[in-house]
C-alpha cells in the first residue's frame, strides 16, 4: 500500500458510473455497497461490483461493504475476498475487537480502511489504528459523525477540528499513513473544497474522499508536491545523508538548520511524488 491523494466513491449498483470511474484520474476507486445502494439493490450491487472488478480495471480498487450491524456485511466480505480488489473500506468503524477479527479473515495482501463516523469511533481511533497490520490508514466520515453527535453539518471547519486532529494523532501514534479526510458534499463549490483541502493538509491529513470526478483536480493539486519542492527535498536528503556518513546529525543548508526531523519531512515529500 502507498499514499493516495484521492478515493472516489461510486455507487455499486450503477454499471455506467463504475466503468466511467475506471477512466478517471482518481488514485483509488471505492465501489460502494453501503449508503449509495438502496436496501432492495444490495445483492444486485454486490454481483455487479464483483463482475466489474474481475473483468476489467487498472485502478486501485476498494469496496465499501455494509456495516457489521447489518444483514449484508458477511456476504459482502466473502464476495469481495474472492474478487480482484485491493481492500475493504469498513463503515461505522468503532469497535477494535470486531475490526481485528475481520482483518484476520482477510487475505494477506488486502488493505483495510476503517471509516470513522461516530463519537465512539473517534474515541477509539488509536486502538482501531493499531489493531491490525492490515489497517493502512483511517478515513473520516463527517456527515455521519455530525448526525451521531447531534449537530447539523456545516462547511465551517472549527467544529471538526478536534475529530480531525485526533485522527491525525492516532494515526501517527500507530505508525500508519495519515488519515484520509471526509467527502466535501457540495460538488459545485470548488472554492470551498480548496479551502477545506488547505486546512486539512495543514492539520496533517493526507488525501480526501471524493463523490464526483470534478473534485479530483483540486484534491490532487493540494496533495502533489511541486517539482521545485521535490527537487529541494532531494537536494536536502543528499546533503544530509552525506553529512551523516561523516558522523554529523545536523547541518545548515542555505542558512536553515537541518536535523533528523527535517530530513524525515523531506523524505515524505519525495514519497508523496511517487504514489500515483
Amino acid at each position: 500500500m502507498t499514499l493516495k491523494r484521492s478515493f472516489l466513491f461510486v455507487p455499486g449498483n450503477n454499471e455506467r458510473l463504475i466503468y466511467k470511474a475506471f477512466q478517471t484520474e482518481a488514485d483509488s476507486i471505492i465501489l460502494d455497497l453501503e449508503d449509495a445502494v438502496a436496501t432492495s439493490e444490495k445483492e444486485k450491487a454486490r454481483d455487479l461490483v464483483i463482475s466489474a472488478v474481475n473483468n476489467t480495471h487498472n485502478k486501485c480498487i476498494y469496496v465499501r461493504i455494509n456495516s457489521v450491524t447489518t444483514l449484508w456485511w458477511e456476504a459482502d466480505m466473502k464476495a469481495v475476498i474472492k474478487a480482484n480488489v485491493d481492500g475493504i473500506v469498513l463503515p461505522k468503524a468503532e469497535d477494535a475487537e470486531i475490526i481485528c477479527t475481520m482483518a484476520e479473515r482477510l487475505p494477506s495482501h488486502f488493505d483495510l480502511i476503517p471509516l470513522i463516523e461516530s463519537a465512539k469511533g473517534i474515541s477509539n481511533a488509536t486502538v482501531i489504528a493499531t489493531c491490525s497490520n492490515k489497517v493502512s490508514r483511517l478515513a473520516f466520515g463527517a456527515l455521519d459523525y455530525a448526525m451521531d453527535i447531534g449537530v447539523n453539518y456545516t462547511k465551517k471547519w472549527e467544529w471538526l477540528l478536534y475529530a480531525r486532529t485526533h485522527l491525525v494523532i492516532a494515526s501517527h501514534t500507530a505508525g500508519i499513513y495519515p488519515p484520509v479526510d471526509t467527502v466535501y458534499p457540495d460538488i459545485n463549490d470548488q472554492e470551498g473544497l480548496v479551502n477545506e483541502l488547505e486546512h486539512v493538509k495543514q492539520l496533517g491529513m493526507f488525501g480526501k474522499l471524493a463523490i464526483h470526478p470534478k473534485q479530483l483536480t483540486p484534491i490532487h493539486d493540494t496533495f502533489t508536491p511541486t517539482a521545485q519542492e521535490v527537487a529541494d527535498a532531494i537536494f536536502l536528503i543528499d546533503k544530509f545523508e552525506a553529512a551523516e556518513r561523516t558522523g554529523l546529525a545536523s547541518i545548515s543548508i542555505n542558512g536553515k538548520f537541518v536535523d533528523y526531523p527535517v530530513y524525515s519531512r523531506a523524505k515524505k515529500v519525495v514519497e508523496c511524488s511517487r504514489y500515483t
